[in-house]
């Protein structure tokens, strides 16, 4: 039986899958990019709407997926109670502000400024921002002009991208090869290349990157 919530779940993960938010998708697909917004799954008395059958035609096109690709998504079982896909306001600040920013307490932060609503796995208490790349030195992982989303809460496992800011006010982006109660080393990108390691107490913030714009 099809199913509303996981027609719309298997939209999202499939947005997920190219690294595009629900309005990115939509833009993509040629569709007004309010197409598969939260607030449009819902008529204003509370009835689902669906998306058509013309609007997923138009997806799995330019997405190349095939529709028995696309019934495999609505057929997962929906995400456990701890982790789900849902939406969220990215507060958006550039690089050279992040390092600024005290993660921990926003009460000074500019809560006016956010970007598109995201939608992708994660848990009800994560914190997310939305950075958008001002500079080359993100290179060669992030270009100017991406944005990628970083979620200061969110455990850090091996080979996880990860943005750290430093007590001298830098940022430094890397690949986690190790981490200890002592240090945090970022993987080489190249077998020349010297191993990067900070100690933490040289630490003001570390952040996993979840997403990036392409």
């Amino acid at each position: 039986m099809l199913d509303h919530e996981r027609l719309w779940a298997a939209l999202d993960k499939l947005a997920v899958r190219h690294q595009l938010t629900p309005s990115g998708l939509a833009r993509r697909a040629g569709l007004d990019p309010t197409s598969f917004n939260p607030s449009k799954r819902f008529a204003s008395d509370g009835r689902p709407r669906w998306p058509s059958t013309e609007s997923l035609a138009k997806v799995l096109e330019v997405t190349q997926m095939t529709f028995m690709d696309f019934a495999s998504l609505l057929q997962e079982k929906p995400e456990s109670s701890n982790t789900h896909f849902r939406s969220f306001p990215a507060y958006l600040c550039t690089s050279d502000e992040l390092s600024e920013v005290d993660l921990e307490d926003l009460s000074d932060f500019q809560l006016d400024k956010f970007c598109d609503s995201f939608i992708f796995p994660s848990s009800q208490s994560d914190k997310f921002f939305a950075l958008e790349v001002s500079s080359n030195s993100f290179e060669p992982y992030y270009r100017e002009g991406q944005i990628i989303i970083v979620s200061p809460e969110t455990s850090l496992r091996r080979n996880d991208h990860v943005l750290i800011a430093t007590t001298t006010g830098d940022l430094h982006c890397g690949a986690l090869q190790r981490q200890t109660n002592e240090r945090i080393e970022f993987r080489r990108d190249t077998p020349e290349d010297k191993p990067r390691v900070f100690q933490v107490a040289d630490l003001v913030w570390t952040a996993r990157v979840s997403w990036v714009s392409q």
